[in-house]
C-alpha cells in the first residue's frame, strides 16, 4: 500500500512535541511491513537534514496570488521525505508559534501545506492509496483535495486527531485568502463555528476515517471535544490507536545516553547506578535511599502542575525527592524554580528540553508522575515503564489505557491511578507507591521488583499500532472505492 503522511512536523529532522515522533515512528514501522510510504513537511528553519532540492516554482493560489515554492527531498529508514520550501512561512524560530503570542498568519501557513501537499503529491506522481494527515494544521487538506483536486478522488484521507483542544480557530476574513469559497462557510456540513473557521472541524468534515491516539480518548471526544463532540459523534468511523514507542530509542539495554544500560533480567544494582547519576547531575545531595519521582513534560496546565504545586511540600515532608525537565508556560517555569530554591535538597529543576537529560531522568527515577487534567495519549509513561520506572497517573484518555493500577490488579499491575483531579488524590496514589517502595526497602519484599519487571515487559512498540493503521487504511480505500 502507498501512503503519504502530511504533517508540521516529524523527527529527527524537526521535532517539537510527541507528533514529531509519531511521523517518524509510524512511517518507519510502515515501511517495515512492506508499505511504501512518503512524508510531507515544511523546510523549517533549523531542520536538521541537507535535502536534494527536486522541483522549483510549483505553484499554488494562496492569499490573492500565486505563491511559488521549492520542494526538497530526503530519504531515511526507508520514507522519502518532502520539504516545501516556501521561507515567508517557514523559516522562522519557532515552527508554530512564539513562546509569546502567535504568528498572525498562521492560518495561510497551515492552509498552504494542506495545497501544496496536494500537489506535490500530483507533481512527483505519488499516486497513494491513502494520505494521513495530522491536527488541524493540515485539516484543510481534505477540503481543498475535494474542491480543486477532483482526480484524486480515488485517494483516501485518513485524518488524526492528536490534542482537540487546539482546533485551529480563525477569523472568517481569511476564507478568501485561503482561497476558499464562501459557500463552504455554514455550521451543518461547513466549517463554520461560532462566526469563526475552524479547521480541526474541516478535516473531521472531509476525511474518510477519523482516528485519535487512544481509544478512551475516543470516547472522551464523542462526549466533550470543545464544541466539536457533535461532529464527531456523528462520524461513522472513528477509531481510537494507541501511540507507541520507538524501540529502536527507548531501549535501556541499548541506550547510549544513560549512565548503566541494564535489561528486565539485571535491572536492580544498574538501575540504582542510574539513579545515584541522576542525582548528581540534577544536584541532589540528601539520602539516596529516598524515592526519587521523575517528570519530563511540557510545563502546562494540560498535565497537572495546578494539583502538582499542591502536592509538593507535603511529598518532600513524606520524604520524595524530585526532578522535573521541561519549560513551557512561564506561570509554571517560575513555579518549579520557587519549589527549588524552598527545597534545594528536594525539588530540582531544569527549565529546558534536553534528550539526553530525558533519558537519564526516565533510567534513574523510581517513580515517574503524569497527573494530567487530560492526555489524549502520552507517551512519557510507556517510556518510563520501559525503563522499569512506575508511573503515577490519572485515569484520563491515555493514560487510563496504559497503566494497569498495582493495587486494584495486584497480579497485572504496572502503575499507580487516581480518578478525581485533585491534590489529595495525586498525594494518596504516591503514597501507595510509597509503601511498595519502602516494603521492599525496609522488609525485603518482592513486590517492587516484580512491579518493575511488568512494567518492562509491557509491549508498547509500534507495530502494533502500525497493524492496526493497516486496517484503517485499507478501510478507507474501501469506503473511498464504494462511497466516494
Amino acid at each position: 500500500m502507498k501512503v503519504v503522511m502530511v504533517a508540521f512536523e516529524s523527527a529527527p529532522y524537526i521535532k517539537v512535541g510527541g507528533l514529531g515522533d509519531v511521523i517518524h515512528s509510524l512511517s518507519k514501522t510502515l515501511v517495515k511491513l512492506g508499505h511504501e510510504v512518503s512524508v510531507i513537511l515544511p523546510l523549517h528553519k533549523g531542520i536538521k537534514a541537507n535535502p536534494t532540492k527536486t522541483a522549483e516554482n510549483i505553484k499554488i493560489y494562496m492569499d490573492h496570488e500565486w505563491k511559488s515554492f521549492n520542494l526538497y527531498e530526503d530519504k531515511l529508514d526507508g520514507i522519502r521525505f518532502f520539504f516545501v520550501d516556501y521561507p515567508p512561512y517557514y523559516r522562522r524560530d519557532y515552527p508554530y508559534s512564539p513562546p509569546k503570542g502567535t504568528y498572525e498568519d498562521n492560518p495561510l501557513r497551515a492552509g498552504f501545506l494542506g495545497l501544496a501537499g496536494l500537489e506535490v503529491i500530483k507533481r512527483m506522481a505519488l499516486s497513494p492509496d491513502v494520505v494521513h494527515i495530522h491536527d488541524w494544521h493540515t485539516a484543510m487538506l481534505g477540503l481543498y483535495k475535494h474542491l480543486y483536486y477532483q482526480s484524486m478522488d480515488y485517494m483516501a484521507v485518513v485524518f488524526t486527531i492528536h490534542n482537540a483542544m487546539h482546533q485551529g480557530i480563525f477569523d472568517s476574513h481569511f476564507l478568501p485568502r485561503l482561497n476558499l469559497p464562501w459557500e463552504v462557510f455554514h455550521p451543518f456540513g461547513g466549517i463554520e463555528f461560532y462566526g469563526k473557521i475552524n479547521f480541526l472541524k474541516a478535516g473531521i468534515l472531509f476525511c474518510d476515517v477519523l482516528t485519535t491516539v487512544s481509544p478512551s480518548y475516543a470516547e472522551e471526544l464523542k462526549e466533550y471535544a470543545y464544541g466539536l463532540e457533535g461532529v464527531i459523534r456523528e462520524k461513522k468511523y472513528f477509531f481510537g490507536i494507541l501511540n507507541g514507542i520507538d524501540y529502536d530509542i527507548w531501549n535501556p539495554e541499548r541506550d547510549n545516553y544513560i549512565k548503566v544500560r541494564y535489561s528486565v533480567k539485571n535491572f536492580k544494582k544498574k538501575k540504582y547506578a542510574n539513579k545515584k547519576h541522576l542525582r548528581e547531575v540534577f544536584g541532589l545531595t540528601g539520602k539516596e535511599d529516598k524515592p526519587l519521582v521523575g517528570m519530563v513534560s511540557r510545563l502546562t496546565a494540560q498535565k497537572g502542575f495546578d494539583i502538582i504545586k499542591d502536592v509538593i511540600p507535603q511529598a518532600v515532608v513524606e520524604g520524595f525527592e524530585f526532578v522535573f525537565l521541561g519549560s513551557g508556560e512561564e506561570f509554571y517555569q517560575s513555579m518549579l524554580i520557587d519549589f527549588m530554591k524552598k527545597y534545594p535538597n528536594s525539588v530540582r529543576v531544569r527549565i529546558e528540553y534536553n534528550e539526553e537529560l530525558a533519558h537519564k531522568v526516565y533510567a534513574g527515577s523510581d517513580m515517574f508522575l503524569m497527573p494530567s487534567l487530560f492526555e489524549p495519549c502520552g507517551i512519557s509513561q510507556m517510556i518510563a515503564m520501559r525503563y522499569g520506572t512506575v508511573p503515577i497517573v490519572r485515569k484520563t484518555g491515555g493514560l487510563k489505557d496504559t497503566v494497569i493500577d498495582v493495587i486494584e490488579n495486584p497480579q497485572t499491575g504496572t502503575g499507580f491511578t487516581f480518578e478525581e483531579y485533585k491534590p489529595k488524590e495525586l498525594f494518596h496514589a504516591m503514597l501507595k507507591a510509597a509503601v511498595f517502595y519502602e516494603m521492599e526497602k525496609c522488609n525485603g519484599s518482592k513486590r517492587w521488583s516484580e512491579l518493575i519487571k511488568r512494567c518492562m515487559s509491557v509491549d508498547f512498540s509500534w507495530e502494533k499500532s502500525a497493524k492496526q493503521y493497516e486496517g484503517i487504511y485499507s478501510s478507507a480505500v474501501l469506503l473511498r472505492k464504494y462511497q466516494g
